[in-house]
């Protein structure tokens, strides 16, 4: 079941992935470095490929293999966390205010639903044997910190921010802030209770 959820994902993410960069720099009036650029500045696109690549990666590892990122339990535990968030706020402030069609829905609703869907499963069947470091699950909020700095810094140059609540040019820098800064609470609100629920289920397995 697990293998198979991990091949599932591999495969639509690297298909979602490359078809979804082909239309990006064929179907906008930007060169093919500026859309590539834009297509990665989108937190969905970014966290896609990072559990992409973790299917990946858990696909072809072997026992002989030493630990690495993208083996660790921690890993699993903060993208699914993240991926979440990926679903949870473009169902909720996004899909409302943007309606693609064909085949651009289709492969909208694989980024935004499908794969969180399949992510938070993979934790769960995951969840029993892996163990979590909290230090260690905590340092992935280096991860949208960066990102949102990145989105900031380079929107002040290029005019280009990839959500509506990022959008310093419309909301003000003070405004764009304020809206960082509750997401990273939501995230890290998050990766607390998949830490906590992954403790109280091998601890029940241990006493049953």
């Amino acid at each position: 079941m697990k293998k198979t959820i991990l091949l599932i994902l591999a495969i639509l993410g690297w298909l979602t992935l490359i078809i979804r960069l082909y239309l990006r720099i064929t179907e906008f009036d930007f060169s093919a470095l500026e859309s590539t650029i834009q297509f990665f500045s989108y937190f969905t696109i970014l966290t896609n490929v990072l559990v992409t690549i973790y299917c990946t990666k858990q696909l072809l590892k072997k026992e002989e293999d030493k630990p690495s990122l993208f083996t660790k339990a921690e890993t699993l535990t903060a993208l699914t966390a993240f991926i979440l968030i990926v679903g949870i706020v473009y169902h909720i402030a996004l899909k409302p205010i943007w309606n693609p069609e064909g085949l651009t829905m289709i492969l909208s609703e694989i980024h935004h639903t499908v794969v969180p869907l399949g992510a938070l499963i993979l934790w769960g069947l995951s969840v029993k044997t892996d163990v979590v470091a909290l230090k260690i699950l905590l340092k992935w909020l280096l991860y949208p910190i960066i990102y949102i700095t990145f989105v900031l810094i380079r929107g002040s140059f290029s005019d280009f921010y990839p959500y509506p609540f990022l959008d310093v040019n419309a909301l003000g820098i003070q405004s764009v802030l304020v809206n960082s800064f509750f997401l990273l609470v939501i995230m890290i609100v998050l990766l607390f209770i998949f830490y906590f629920l992954g403790n109280l289920v091998r601890k029940k397995l241990v006493t049953d």
